[in-house]
């Protein structure tokens, strides 16, 4: 008797063959063939180039080899009776293959135009053959149970689906797949492209799932084998200069397999787009500044768009290459406020001026009627002014049919970092490396995270990557790695300077107005020098956030074990409210950070139940043990949540506020 073990070892015959892309499995020799010959082809190219590249007689023969290899090859499909497609397939691939040999062989193999196109084409060609020979057929058997072989649909989750022809483009894949109707939905199949990026050894974002939006039972895998972004692309320069913010989109970056990714600011009735807002997302390191500034200098090439920038956080460091092009540049937590402080006026006045004028909407020819440019209003480090409780929501409801579209960057739009009602009116988003899945879906839609988009796998690893999604952008590249271009900081500035008579001199005399004296008197800076010198300069005191009140409370604390202290100088009396006990743990128990962090968060949602949105430490003593840690521990965890915009510092010493409108 044989038993089941043996039949599931031994080979499958040929016609029960079945899956897609089988590249590691058992019988992945069976598909080596196409990578084998490209891999052959270059050194036999360099050879010949080395032996006839200065012969006429040799180029004109490897011309005629190359032409007379493409016909054999039609011949003889025809004469096998091959498939329509498959034909097609098979002559696009000889005339590739023989014509990229005569040129190498003619030209040499060491051009940049051989190398590249030997690099992107090569392995593009070879995966569509490996496929289309692991789909011998498009009915994608199962396994029976006498132990025939499964095929890949089934191990990755997706038994009877089937494979349709599959498309090869230039480091890009496409495979179409009938999903089991009823049986399998867009969702499987997206949670499956895990599970394929596996099987084929691609990272998993080189696979993504596009469903087709008018029939849930089908679409098609995309897969792209060669990450084509890991060498930067420098700016190629403005996309419009002295055109209008209408007139075309603002490029970013390049997609993965090339095109330009350019996104849309102003509306268009036309088209059925609405102005639109931003938020640029990312963690420290993931090139969301560099990405911003891309866009930041194109505009600044446009006549009809000013710019406000705010940046209560870095000064200078950010805008700073820029701030010549930037009509009103507010660098501290006092001049972002003023800027904020004007901006109902300013959306009303403006509101009111489109209307009167029959317009619904800002549009080019209502900019240039009534010298009203286009407002951008860039925050940068948005973060901090949620933390101080500013309140933007109003703001982001109105703004776009005034012509203005706001622009919140920061780090994590989560609850506790950006007030959710600003949050749901922002529709577009460039999102870099994050830290977790979910940190990226507080900025892309679920549909773009099912469809393959994961910037959580890039982390701050590889700057520039990102994904936008956004109006104006089509929807089936929404979980398109894209690459923002690289700009140099002097670069930046040349630009700025040079197209400095292009761009509209101020925001108009209906915003001017509005603005009022705040605008009258803004700033606006030359130069990066300028605008450092015009910064306040605070004494340095080793921590500017602890004073004596604070180093006497943690002196004891290791955290803060490399701050000087005079142990020589008397200590200032405790203030009210702050004296807690340094308690201790409960006995027994060995308490992980995540666990403490999560019983603290509890009682401080516990608190809001109560309607106790203010408290001061000592109320959390009697709570020491059901947190498993200590007081100095639970300090330290305020001072995190004071900057993670959870609580907020009262003019009352030691009294603490939850932010409620940022709080779960």
């Amino acid at each position: 008797m044989v038993k089941r073990e043996q039949i599931e070892e031994a080979p499958a015959p040929a016609r029960t063959r079945s899956g897609l892309l089988t590249f590691l499995s058992d019988k992945a020799i069976q598909h080596s063939a196409p990578f084998a010959v490209w891999l052959a082809e270059w050194p036999v190219a360099a050879a010949a180039h080395w032996q006839w590249g200065g012969s006429t007689v040799a180029s004109a023969f490897l011309t005629l080899s190359a032409v007379g290899i493409t016909g054999t090859t039609w011949w003889a499909g025809v004469e096998h009776g091959l498939k329509r497609q498959r034909l097609a397939m098979a002559v696009a691939t000889a005339g590739a293959a023989s014509g990229w040999f005569a040129g190498a062989a003619i030209g040499g193999a060491t051009t940049e135009l051989a190398v590249n196109s030997w690099l992107m084409g090569g392995p593009t060609i070879a995966l569509a053959w490996a496929v289309k020979r692991a789909l011998r057929t498009t009915e994608n058997k199962q396994v029976s149970d006498d132990g025939a072989e499964k095929g890949l649909f089934a191990k990755i989750g997706l038994a009877r689906a089937r494979a349709g022809e599959i498309k090869a483009g230039p480091n890009k894949v496409t495979v179409p797949v009938e999903l089991d109707r009823g049986k399998q939905t867009h969702d499987d199949a997206a949670k499956a492209a895990k599970g394929l990026a596996g099987v084929i050894g691609v990272p998993e974002n080189a696979v993504r799932w596009e469903k087709d939006p008018e029939d849930a039972g089908q679409g098609q895998y995309v897969i792209v084998p060669e990450d084509m972004l890991k060498t930067p692309t420098p700016w190629p320069g403005p996309s419009a200069p002295g055109g209008s913010i209408a007139d075309a989109p603002i490029p970013v970056g390049i997609y993965e397999d090339g095109p330009t990714c350019a996104v849309w600011f102003s509306g268009d009735e036309d088209a059925g787009r609405n102005a639109q807002h931003y938020q640029v997302m990312g963690m420290t390191g993931a090139g969301k500044s560099q990405g911003g500034r891309v866009a930041l200098v194109d505009l600044m090439t446009r006549r009809d768009v000013v710019l406000w920038l705010l940046d209560p956080s870095k000064g200078t460091q950010t805008f700073g290459p820029i701030l010549p092009g930037a009509d009103w540049a507010a660098l501290s937590m006092k001049d972002c406020q003023s800027v904020i402080s004007v901006l109902p006026n300013v959306i009303t006045a403006r509101a009111n001026e489109l209307g009167k004028h029959g317009y619904d909407q800002w549009t080019a020819e209502a900019g240039a009627r009534l010298n009203m440019p286009y407002l951008i209003v860039w925050f940068e480090e948005v973060a901090k002014l949620f933390r101080e409780g500013t309140d933007l929501a109003p703001i982001a409801q109105e703004a776009r049919s005034a012509g203005i579209s706001l622009v919140f960057s920061l780090q994590r739009s989560s609850h506790t970092s950006m007030d959710t009602d600003v949050r749901a009116n922002i529709g577009g988003a460039g999102v870099f490396g994050t830290n977790s899945a979910i940190d990226s879906g507080f900025a892309l839609s679920d549909d773009t995270m099912d469809a393959g988009a994961r910037p959580e796998a890039w982390k701050n690893n590889k700057p520039g990557y990102s994904y936008w999604e956004a109006a104006g952008l089509d929807e089936e590249r929404f979980a398109t790695p894209t690459r923002t271009y690289l700009m140099d900081k002097d670069v930046a500035a040349r630009a700025i300077a040079e197209y400095r008579n292009v761009r509209a001199p101020d925001a108009g005399p209906v915003t001017a107005a509005a603005a009022g004296p705040a605008y009258a008197n803004r700033k606006r800076y030359d130069s990066t020098e300028m605008a450092a010198a015009d910064q306040p300069v605070e004494e340095a005191t080793g921590d500017p956030d602890l004073n004596a009140d604070d180093m006497a409370l943690h002196a004891t604390d290791p955290e803060y074990a490399d701050i000087p202290i005079d142990i020589n100088r008397e200590l200032p009396p405790v203030p009210p409210g702050m004296d807690v006990p340094l308690g201790q743990p409960a006995a027994g128990r060995d308490v992980s950070r995540e666990e403490a962090l999560d019983e603290l968060e509890k009682l401080l949602n516990e608190f809001v139940d109560d309607n106790k949105l203010t408290f001061q430490p000592k109320d959390i003593t009697p709570h020491l043990a059901r947190i498993g840690k200590s007081a100095s521990w639970v300090r330290k965890e305020f001072r995190r949540l004071e900057a993670d915009g959870v609580l907020s510092a009262t003019d009352e010493t030691g009294v603490y506020r939850i932010n409620v409108a940022q709080a779960v």
